[in-house]
C-alpha cells in the first residue's frame, strides 16, 4: 500500500510539474514583443512655425537617432551632431539664426546624434532668431 502511495505521488508530482513549466509557444517571448519599428513625425517650418515647409509621418528601425532619420530624409548639414542646415536653409555669417526643434513640444535638451526616437514623437524643426 505504501509503495502505490509513492508512485502515485511521483506521477502526481511528474505531472504537476509539465503542466506548470508548458512550453515555449504558451509563453510570449519578450524579444517577440519588443517593437522593431516606430514612427515619428517630421515638421520643419520657419520663424516660430509661421510657415510650414514640410510635414511628414515616417517608420524608422527602432533605436535610430534623429539624425540618421533626417540625414536619410532631408538634405541636412551635420555640424558636431547639431543640424546648421536643412534643405539649403542656413544662417549667413554673423546672423543670430539657427535651427531648433522640439520633442512632442518641448524644448530639445541634446543634440540630434544622440537623440532616439521613441514611438509617436512629433518632432519640429524650426529655423528662427535665438536672440
Amino acid at each position: 500500500m505504501m509503495k502505490m502511495k509513492n508512485i502515485l505521488f511521483a506521477i502526481v508530482l511528474t505531472l504537476g510539474i509539465l503542466v506548470g513549466c508548458g512550453t515555449a509557444d504558451n509563453n510570449p517571448n519578450v524579444a517577440d514583443t519588443e517593437q522593431t519599428e516606430v514612427q515619428v513625425e517630421i515638421i520643419i517650418s520657419l520663424e516660430n512655425q509661421e510657415e510650414i515647409l514640410e510635414e511628414e509621418v515616417l517608420t524608422v528601425d527602432a533605436g535610430t537617432s534623429l539624425m540618421e532619420v533626417m540625414e536619410e530624409n532631408f538634405d541636412v548639414i551635420n555640424n558636431g551632431g547639431f543640424i546648421s542646415s536643412i534643405n539649403g536653409i542656413q544662417a549667413e555669417d554673423g546672423q543670430p539664426y539657427a535651427w531648433m526643434y522640439t520633442v512632442n513640444g518641448e524644448d530639445a535638451t541634446k543634440g540630434a546624434e544622440d537623440y532616439i526616437i521613441k514611438d509617436g514623437d512629433v518632432i519640429e524643426f524650426d529655423f528662427h532668431s535665438w536672440e
